[in-house]
């Protein structure tokens, strides 16, 4: 009598079915992390009171600049129904200061509620801490095509209760944790489909990467890292594969065509395709005989007026251009010191300013450490310092190198030329959080457990 066919062994160890089997209770493991991480969050918000108390002082004002900033002024000129327009609340007309989808979604909301009320800043928040939690989900995904399953559950549970990512999604008027959730989940997708997708999976991750660069085109600093991954065969040196070719134009193909409405839009209403338009301005701000690697308000046109009469007689692009040279004209007569300020932001950015200084808001006010900024200060600094070791040391699945040293690498290099605040870290926050629970992972069960790197012997995905 013949036996019946044994199932197909998995690759990754044990047949199809019991990896199957396997995935689902991590699956379940991590929605629950993420039901977890929503209860924190919207803990958070009742026990801080920071969503009431930090809106009820802007709701009897027009329009406040310090509420939301560039982001909270060019959605309210929406909600009246001027379009994207005036980033510094002062009548300057149509802009592209900010990618459009935050203003949008803030403008939306301050229109139905008839502007800035509680209700408004209960349901920006709970999108907010909504987005956060399912960050969680995206970590788990993550950390199991880059490195195993209990990497990429530590690292959603270290999300869940980082703090940073706690206190910002009920605090921040800005599109941190937005980006944060959509580069995170493109990045999984993007690993769960692999080098050989098929080409209509490709440009559904290249619908996913513009929706991306709608919210902040930051991630536009990873595109070297997906040429890498996309057209580097391995174990073939630098030889490039044709599909890979193909599949990456198709992915940065669709991603141009999801942002062509907007960048269409500024070519025509503002003389430039750009998503952004105030790089030069940033850099600007951040290299001049007072930079200190910070944010410098005094020359920002938010604050002097100087600077917001010379934005008004050259319009936004021609300002932002101008603010480039001036800018660049600093960094060739000052090299040294640009040298020292690009380290200085170097350790801003991973670590943190020095907790015992004193922040010099653009205001004017000063800001000091309270209990809630040392802790904020002391996580930044922790997991810094532990993403970077993690790097160095790192042996994952293969071709996770490339994308985890790829992305953490890239991605602030703008700043290390700009300036810092420790915000601008979160869009990358959640990976930075899954090369900490990989460390965490070998140091405290070792390299070889099951715990740290059960699938390291995984096979990449076929080149196709």
């Amino acid at each position: 009598m013949r036996g019946e066919a044994a199932a197909p062994a998995s690759p990754l160890g044990g047949s199809a079915e019991e990896r199957a089997a396997e995935n689902r209770r991590f699956r379940r493991a991590a929605l629950a992390i993420v039901v977890l991480a929503l209860l924190l969050r919207l803990g958070a918000a009742l026990f801080l009171g920071d969503v009431l108390g930090y809106h009820q002082r802007v709701r009897s004002g027009d329009l406040q600049w310090d509420w939301g900033y560039e982001q909270a002024s060019i959605a309210q000129a929406f909600a009246r129904g001027e379009g994207l327009a005036d980033p510094f609340n002062q009548g300057t007309g149509a802009t592209a200061w900010a990618a459009p989808a935050y203003p949008v979604l803030l403008g939306g909301l301050i229109r139905a509620f008839g502007g800035i009320t509680v209700e408004v800043a209960w349901i920006l928040f709970g999108i907010q801490v909504l987005a956060a939690s399912l960050t969680c989900y995206a970590l788990w995904r993550l950390g199991r095509d880059l490195y195993s399953q209990w990497a990429g559950l530590a690292a959603a549970l270290l999300w869940a209760g980082h703090p940073m990512a706690v206190y910002l999604p009920i605090a921040l008027v800005w599109d941190s944790t937005l980006v944060a959730l959509t580069m995170t989940w493109f990045l999984a997708a993007m690993l769960e489909r692999g080098r050989c997708a098929p080409y209509g999976a490709v440009a559904k991750l290249g619908v996913l990467l513009g929706l991306t660069l709608l919210v902040n085109p930051a991630p536009l600093a990873l595109v070297p890292m997906l040429c890498v991954y996309y057209l580097r065969r391995r174990g073939s040196g630098l030889r490039l594969q044709p599909r890979g070719v193909q599949r990456l134009a198709i992915l940065l193909g669709t991603a141009a065509l999801i942002v062509s409405p907007w960048a269409v839009r500024n070519a025509v209403v503002l003389g430039t395709p750009q998503i952004r338009s105030n790089l030069g301005v940033e850099v600007f701000v951040g290299n001049n005989d007072g930079a200190i690697g910070l944010f410098n308000g005094r020359i920002h046109p938010a604050y002097n007026e100087a600077e917001m009469q010379r934005y008004r007689e050259l319009d936004e692009v021609a300002y932002s251009k101008d603010s480039l040279e001036r800018g660049l004209d600093w960094i060739e007569q000052n090299p040294e010191r640009f040298g020292w300020l690009t380290l200085e932001r170097f350790k801003r950015f991973w670590f943190g300013p020095d907790p015992r200084d004193e922040i010099v808001l653009g205001t004017g006010f000063v800001q000091r450490r309270d209990a809630m900024g040392w802790i904020k200060w002391g996580t930044h600094a922790l997991m810094g310092l532990l993403a970077i070791t993690s790097m160095i040391v790192w042996r994952g699945r293969p071709g996770s190198r490339t994308v985890m040293r790829g992305a953490l690498f890239l991605f602030p290099l703008v700043y290390y030329v700009t300036h810092v605040f420790e915000r601008y870290r979160f869009p990358i926050e959640p990976l930075v959080t899954l090369a900490a629970a990989v460390l965490l992972l070998r140091l405290i069960f070792g390299p070889k457990s099951r715990f740290a790197a059960r699938e390291l012997d995984a096979p990449t995905l076929p080149s196709g």
